[in-house]
C-alpha cells in the first residue's frame, strides 16, 4: 500500500503492507530534488520504485538500518545500479548483512527482510553534507533509536528529516535496544536547530514542530521522575508498570514482548543513574498506597502513542 503527498518541493511517500485492505503500519520515505531519504521496508519496494519512475533519482541516502527503513535498498539498487547511497558508517555493516539485525518473525512479517546491499558510501565520504541542485542538507548525529541514526536539516528553509529520531504521541513500551539518554539528547539537538517543517519516519509531517519537540522531551523526563520516585518507594519494574500504565500494552503480546513497557521503565532506570545525583535511597519515600492513586490520574490514563507515528 502506498499514499503520496506533496509538501511544496518534498514528495511524502508513506508505505505499508496491507491487511484486509488496511494499512498494518506506516513508514515514510522523502523525494526532494532528485533525493530520496529513506527506501521503506521491503515489502513495498516494487511499489516504491513504480512511483520514483515519475522523477529523477540522483542520490539516495538513509536515516538508519533498520527494515523498513533499508528493505526497498536492493531493488532500487538493481533499478539505479549508477545511484550513490549514503549512510553512517555505524550502518554500514547492517545494510550490508541485514541479518545482523536478528528480526523477530512479526517484523518479518509487518515489513520484510532486507536484501544485503554493498557498495553504499558512508556520509563521512562526502563531509557529512548532500548537495542537490536547490539545496544542502547537513547530517546531524541523532542515535538512541538506533545506535547508527542520523537527521538531515536543510538550514535555508529549515526543514529536518528525522527518520525515528522523533516518535509522536506518550511512549507506552520500548525495545531494549533504545537508549533514553540518546533519545533525549538528539530530541533537545533538533530542537536547537529550531526547525519550521519536521519529517518523521511515519510520514506524519509537522508544520510546526517545536512545541511536540519540547512535548516529547518533557514527557520522557516526567516518566524518567516518576520511575525515580517509585523506584525509591521500593517498587519492583513490574508494579511501576501496572502504576505507570495499568498493565503491559497491546503492542507487548504481538510482539512477543520485543516492545514492552518493561524495557521503557527500564530505559528510565538506566537513564535516572546517569542522570541523576546522590542515591536513591536517599529520597524520602512515599506512601505506596497514595502514590498508585497519584500516578493512575496523572498518568495511565493519559499516556498513548500517537496511532500516526507509532514506529518500529
Amino acid at each position: 500500500m502506498i499514499d503520496v503527498e506533496q509538501h511544496g518541493s518534498v514528495k511524502v511517500i508513506r508505505l505499508a503492507r496491507s491487511l484486509l485492505g488496511r494499512p498494518l503500519y506506516w513508514t515514510a520515505a522523502y523525494w526532494v530534488d532528485g533525493l530520496l531519504i529513506d527506501a521503506g521496508p521491503a515489502c513495498t519496494a516494487r511499489e516504491l520504485v513504480q512511483v520514483l519512475g515519475q522523477v529523477p533519482v540522483q542520490q539516495i541516502a538513509i536515516t538508519h538500518s533498520h527494515e523498513d527503513h533499508i528493505g526497498g535498498l536492493a531493488l532500487l539498487r538493481q533499478r539505479y545500479p549508477d545511484v550513490p547511497i549514503y549512510a553512517s558508517r555505524h550502518a554500514l555493516s547492517t545494510i550490508e548483512d541485514p541479518a545482523r539485525l536478528k528480526l523477530q518473525r512479526y517484523r518479518r512479517l509487518v515489513w520484510g527482510t532486507p536484501s544485503p546491499v554493498r557498495g553504499v558510501q558512508s556520509l563521512d565520504e562526502i563531509a557529512d553534507e548532500i548537495r542537490t541542485p536547490e539545496f544542502t542538507l547537513r547530517v546531524i548525529e541523532t542515535p538512541g533509536h538506533s545506535r547508527d541514526h542520523v537527521s538531515f536539516f536543510e538550514p535555508r528553509f529549515r526543514w529536518l528529516f528525522c527518520g525515528d529520531a522523533f516518535i509522536g504521541g506518550r511512549d507506552i513500551a520500548w525495545t531494549p535496544e533504545f537508549d533514553m539518554f540518546s533519545i533525549v539528547s538528539s530530541l533537545r539537538t533538533m530542537a536547537s536547530l529550531r526547525p519550521e517543517r519536521l519529517y518523521p519516519g511515519s510520514g506524519h509531517v509537522r508544520r510546526t514542530p517545536l512545541a511536540d519537540l519540547h512535548g516529547k522531551i518533557g514527557d520522557l523526563i516526567q516518566l524518567a521522575n516518576e520511575v525515580l520516585k517509585l523506584e525509591s518507594s521500593g517498587y519492583s519494574v513490574h508494579e511501576m508498570v501496572e502504576m505507570l500504565f495499568r498493565g503491559e500494552p497491546r503492542i507487548h503480546w504481538w510482539t512477543f514482548g520485543h516492545f514492552s513497557a518493561a524495557h521503557l521503565v527500564e530505559a528510565c532506570r538506566t537513564y535516572n543513574a546517569l542522570v541523576t545525583p546522590g542515591d536513591l535511597a536517599s529520597l524520602a519515600p512515599r506512601d505506596r498506597r497514595g502514590r498508585t492513586d497519584d500516578l493512575a490520574d496523572s498518568s495511565s490514563t493519559n499516556r498513548s502513542t500517537d496511532p500516526g507515528d507509532w514506529r518500529r
